[in-house]
Formats: C-alpha cells, sequence, structure tokens
C-alpha cells in the first residue's frame, strides 16, 4: 500500500505529464470531451 507521500508525488507526476501533453500545443483550445479523452488516454497509457 503506497504512502500518502507516495500518492502525492504520483499525483503530481500525472500533473506534470499533463502539462507538457498541452505545451506540445501551445495555441489549441481544447474542449471539455478533448480533455476528458486526452485524460482518458494518459490514465490508458495511450496519450501522445
Amino acid at each position: 500500500m503506497p504512502t500518502e507521500n507516495e500518492r502525492k508525488d504520483v499525483q503530481k507526476a500525472m500533473a506534470y505529464d499533463l502539462l507538457r501533453i498541452f505545451e506540445a500545443n501551445p495555441d489549441k483550445t481544447y474542449t471539455a470531451k478533448e480533455l476528458k479523452e486526452l485524460i482518458d488516454a494518459y490514465i490508458r497509457g495511450t496519450a501522445p
């Protein structure tokens, strides 16, 4: 069972990874549906 600090580290890493994905296309505007699909793809391990 992960500790609270380990869980926080994983959450921060996920947020950082998602920021890097968004920074890849700085001029793109995402719809709520696109954000959901991107986060789903990230969780499944299929994000760009």
